[in-house]
């Protein structure tokens, strides 16, 4: 609560001192000028009150009309500095720039950091198209809106996103400001008759499937930095791509405990404010990037995070532009007109999992963990191998084939250790075309098979290289996926 008292500062030279409103909050005080004077006649002995008759009157009058506006409205969050400048300014003098900064930080606090950053930006073409760093509620007329939204008429998002963040902001001034029932309204709503443009359809960013294949295929640059750039990003666009395009703040905040028994378990952090489910999920790590997975692991036994991610980024922000400019390196080896980023990848498996895999939309939505079917996943205990299924599909599209093929062999189920009788069908495939195979038994694990298919291949390929490989148990009708590089002899 705010406290005033009538107070004077220092003696002018004429030997008069000007009469101040002192105003205190929170333990800091700021003064308001009047345009009363008094002498030494009109203060007490210690000069800390004011004994003018008339001017102790009037500045009393003015006291109990500032806290009478006060008691209106909760200023217990406020600033010694916003008391002042409402006291000053009136209803009109209301600070929406200082209102909209004091709420993106409560969005920081609340951990929306990732969304704050879109309303600092809205913040900032608003300011921008005002011309100045500073606007207040009054100037948020239905024609200056207007005329900011029309400015914006060439982007394609922001001319929808920018007007809804503001409007939110203004929605909250509004709740703790206006007081319907007392009948006070000190901040209008323009809102009501603004039509605020629909964004632009995106372009879709799905890879080709033959581009992925080229851009797996690619033997990143030698360095002698650990996980250099071009190795960071398509690792992680692997790892992205085989989990269900899961994003890289997912990972880049993962924590130890959030891996175990070959499943990665966590909660979607774009969206797991604003879901009663928290945007769960569970996906198990498919045993073909099962090493590049585990080479990020954090060999840090006291760190809680699982990757060692940040040990060398400190922000999930810097850790997403390393990967983005790892896989732009990679894209201009394989086209120098071959763009993408990590959010590609995301895309490109919802496309195939969809064009390639013959899954339902609400199949794909479910992998990516949207929020579709919010009630079911409150009231329900979720399977989510339907998801690993479908993924495998997908991996399966990928990397072992090269055509275009609507119902894949189910890979779900576990492979087993193998038995010496099981007849065993392996299949080597570089960029999708299969280069050797073959079929045997008397196999009791998969590095059997592995080291036997490329032990044939090691005069034919140059080196180095990627091979995808397939392991099918044929007398128990499974399979599993795997990569190895062949290494250059040194």
């Amino acid at each position: 609560m705010a406290f005033f008292k009538a107070t004077v500062l220092r003696q002018r030279k004429d030997g008069m001192y000007v009469v101040y409103i002192r105003v205190t909050q929170n333990r800091k005080s700021k003064y308001i000028r009047t345009s009363w004077v008094v002498g030494d006649d009109g203060l007490s002995r210690d000069k800390l009150d004011i004994i003018n008759p008339f001017v102790a009157e009037q500045t009393t009058k003015i006291i109990s009309r500032y806290y009478n506006t006060l008691n209106r409205i909760d200023t217990q969050d406020w600033t010694v500095y916003e008391i002042v400048d409402y006291l000053q300014k009136g209803k009109d003098g209301i600070s929406f720039s200082l209102y909209a900064r004091k709420h993106i930080e409560k969005m920081i606090a609340r951990g929306q950091e990732r969304t704050s950053r879109d309303y600092k930006w809205a913040l900032y073409s608003l300011e921008k198209f005002a011309g100045g760093d500073e606007i207040m509620f009054s100037q948020l007329t239905y024609s200056f809106l207007s005329r900011w939204i029309d400015s914006l008429s060439q982007t394609a998002r922001s001319k929808n996103k920018y007007p809804i963040n503001i409007r939110q902001i203004h929605k909250a001034a509004m709740l703790e400001y206006n007081d319907e029932e007392r009948g006070i309204q000190l901040i209008t709503n323009p809102w009501p008759k603004i039509a605020i443009p629909k964004e632009d359809t995106p372009n879709k960013r799905a890879i080709s499937p033959n581009m992925l294949r080229k851009f797996f295929d690619v033997v990143p640059d030698f360095s002698r930095f650990t996980h250099p750039l071009q190795e960071l990003g398509q690792d992680v666009a692997l790892i992205s791509f085989c989990m269900c395009g899961i994003n890289s703040v997912d990972l880049f905040f993962a924590k130890k405990d959030q891996y175990h028994d070959g499943i990665f378990h966590y909660n979607r952090r774009k969206t797991s404010k604003s879901r009663s489910d928290n945007a769960y999920f569970e996906i198990r790590v498919p045993q073909f990037i099962k090493s590049t997975f585990e080479k990020y692991l954090s060999k840090d036994m006291k760190s809680p995070w699982l990757f060692d991610f940040q040990d060398r980024l400190s922000t999930s922000d810097s850790f997403n532009a390393n990967v983005n400019a790892g896989i732009s390196q990679i894209c201009k080896k394989v086209s120098p007109d071959f763009h993408a980023s990590l959010y590609s990848f995301r895309h490109s498996w919802a496309t195939i999992a969809q064009n390639g895999c013959g899954a339902s939309l609400g199949d794909v939505d479910f992998a990516l963990n949207h929020s579709t079917y919010k009630m079911a996943r409150v009231y329900t205990k979720i399977d989510y191998s339907p998801a690993w299924e479908l993924n495998e599909k997908v991996i399966d599209y990928i990397f072992f084939s090269n055509e275009d093929i609507d119902n894949r062999e189910d890979s779900g189920k576990s492979f087993e250790r193998m038995s010496k009788y099981n007849l065993i069908r392996g299949e080597a495939f570089i960029r999708g075309e299969c280069v050797s195979i073959i079929e045997d038994s008397g196999f009791t694990n998969v590095e059997q098979v592995i080291t036997r298919l490329l032990s044939s291949l090691y005069d034919v390929i140059p080196r180095p290289f990627k091979v995808q490989i397939k392991i099918t148990n044929l007398d128990k009708r499974i399979f599993q996926l795997y990569q190895r590089m062949l290494q250059q002899e040194i």
